[in-house]
């Protein structure tokens, strides 16, 4: 600041350093500036020598340098992740393909097989196919993350919006999070009324599933996981609460980025870190619909996600 700048130059009678001057057009420039206080014979300040030169072109370019360089750091790491997390299912679906195979062989070629024998390699097979269809599930999520974030990178993602209700939405997703994690308390508190907005059916149960999935991924398995639904004036709010580890303040912002992924959070159930793909895919598919996203979080007592839509308006109004 000038008072800043004033003061070393009263007691050390020059001073240099970079300073934000505002010109008469309104425009802000950065300045390169060396000054010298000009003493009378007295010893009294009498004037200001001061010699500026504009920076301003030198330092958005030193801005643009480093914001493209940490991109490139962003997208190494991403890439990097991206392999690994592709891999991963792949991995699991051809060996429980191989497993189910074996056993598959070894049932044909055994004399003398017994009902029982048969019936119990047929359960074996089937859990190994089970699991190997909840890892192809699971590749093909990612997948379906990286089609759409280069979708929305391009202005591409199309929304097919129409009158539905957002209850109803919600409501099946929880069913189906139930049936995929029956071992899981999700808590689901709504309205009995119905909550009409315009949206895109697919894409907001997408945004549900993906706050709810996280929740349960990120918690311990014995804790609850609350999904609310709550009008708030003329926007209906969606919460999805859990009792995990929660987010400092300087991560809850960085969330919403595209790649981006908290640090130190670990994953207390299921498998997987994810792309730092699927909170950037949320907020722009609610963006787009004319809502907001949101957390409130605490660390060491969970974290809210939440998101809003407006609510429809009567027909004629």
């Amino acid at each position: 600041s000038r008072e800043v700048v004033d003061n070393i130059l009263v007691h050390e009678g020059h001073w240099e350093g970079e300073l934000t001057h505002t010109c008469r057009d309104g425009r802000q420039v950065i300045v390169e500036s060396r000054q010298v206080l000009v003493r009378d014979e007295q010893g009294r300040p009498k004037a200001i020598l001061e010699i500026n030169r504009d920076i301003t072109e030198r330092r958005l370019r030193d801005a643009k340098v480093q914001a493209l360089s940490e991109t490139t750091r962003q997208m190494d790491e991403f890439l990097g992740i991206a392999s690994h997390e592709l891999r991963t299912p792949l991995t699991a679906i051809k060996g429980n393909l191989q497993l189910a195979k074996r056993q598959l062989n070894r049932m044909l070629k055994q004399d003398g097989i017994t009902k029982e024998e048969v019936a119990s390699t047929i359960t074996a097979v089937q859990g190994l196919l089970d699991r190997a269809e909840r890892q192809a599930t699971v590749q093909n999520r990612l997948v379906n993350d990286l089609i759409d974030v280069s979708r929305i990178h391009a202005g591409r993602l199309e929304l097919q919006v129409e009158p539905c209700d957002l209850t109803g939405i919600v409501r099946e997703v929880v069913e189906d999070q139930r049936d995929t994690s029956p071992t899981r308390t999700i808590l689901f508190e709504s309205p009995t009324m119905e909550l009409p907005v315009q949206a895109d059916i697919d894409r907001v149960g997408q945004v549900v599933n993906n706050y709810l999935s996280n929740a349960l991924k990120y918690s311990e398995e014995t804790h609850p996981v609350e999904v609310h639904i709550e009008l708030e004036g003329s926007v209906v709010r969606v919460s999805v609460r859990d009792e995990g580890p929660g987010l400092p303040p300087g991560e809850q912002e960085r969330i919403w980025d595209r790649f981006y992924r908290a640090e130190g959070v670990e994953v207390k159930s299921g498998s997987g870190v994810g792309l730092g793909l699927g909170l950037h895919i949320c907020r722009t598919i609610i963006e787009q619909q004319g809502g907001q996203v949101g957390v409130e979080s605490k660390e060491g007592v969970g974290s809210t996600f939440w998101f809003t839509l407006p609510l429809a308006q009567p027909r004629g109004s």
